[in-house]
């Protein structure tokens, strides 16, 4: 298990830095927070993918790791409390574009039941089509032999009117 870049997770309010790691195929495993009764809120690495079946539990006593130095290079990195109201504005800023994303989301969702509807009904719409098609052909064949049994007994009618004299 070998160690590489460094990152960091927030675990009940804590935030936690840790060494990335590894798996035995030396790929970098995925880092979750495990919601089982026997770990509740336990951060664990693992990879599935591989052979290797890699999955380990973070132990914080291998890390070289001081929260306090981490939370004092975050101030040094944003510098003074201006930036950090800077960032609240922008976060503000975001929250209310996650909104209206989510607006749209809801309206694009909207129109995608409204697509499937107009489909069922263009789909019935067709299918009713063809049955009046059908039933119209059949009509019409009807209307012909109608008329030609019409014409037949039309004929009789006269042949026995004219032999009768």
């Amino acid at each position: 298990m070998e160690a590489t870049s460094s990152s960091a997770i927030s675990i009940n309010g804590r935030i936690i830095k840790f060494k990335n790691r590894k798996c035995n195929c030396s790929i970098r495993a995925t880092e979750k927070i495990s919601e089982s009764a026997n770990n509740p809120n336990k951060l664990y690495f693992f990879y599935e993918r591989g052979k290797c079946k890699f999955y380990r539990f973070w132990e914080p006593n291998n890390e070289e790791f001081n929260q306090a130095e981490y939370i004092e290079s975050i101030s040094q990195r944003f510098g003074s409390g201006d930036n950090f109201q800077q960032l609240e504005e922008e976060i503000t800023i975001l929250n209310a574009r996650l909104m209206k994303l989510e607006m749209v989301w809801e309206r694009v969702q909207h129109l995608q039941s409204l697509h499937a509807r107009m489909h069922n009904l263009e789909t019935n719409i067709h299918r009713r089509m063809h049955h009046l098609e059908s039933r119209e052909r059949s009509s019409r064949l009807m209307w012909v032999v109608n008329m030609a049994l019409f014409c037949v007994t039309m004929a009789i009618i006269v042949l026995s009117m004219t032999s009768k004299d």
